[in-house]
């Protein structure tokens, strides 16, 4: 099951933050080859996020699934693109940080995958 959590200082509507929250869904089911029942992505907007000296619109953007692939390069352009255009931030205010986990650290409805 990926995981995205989205953390944002750009000011975001509900309907915003809603819409964002769906396109990512749908991206990384493509992106990782998994179908979209088993993604779960979250969007948090903070009053605070310094980066570089500097609170202009940035995001931090952590990916948790399992088996992530070797290369993540085209995941990593596409969720740049997409964070920056629905939160209007440059890509280089824009982080990512992927974590894969084994199917015995992840669990769902009461049990491990593995």
């Amino acid at each position: 099951m990926p995981y995205l959590s989205i953390t944002t200082n750009a000011p975001l509507s509900a309907e915003s933050e809603s819409a964002l929250a769906a396109a990512a869904s749908k991206t990384l089911a493509v992106g990782l080859g998994k179908p979209e029942n088993y993604v779960m992505v979250s969007v948090h907007c903070v009053r605070t996020l310094r980066f570089a000296g500097s609170d202009a619109p940035a995001a931090f953007l952590d990916l948790s699934s399992i088996g992530l692939p070797k290369s993540l390069n085209n995941l990593a352009a596409t969720l740049t693109t997409l964070v920056g255009e629905h939160c209007r931030i440059p890509a280089n205010r824009i982080f990512i940080v992927f974590s894969d986990h084994s199917a015995a650290r992840w669990a769902h409805n009461g049990g491990t995958f593995a």
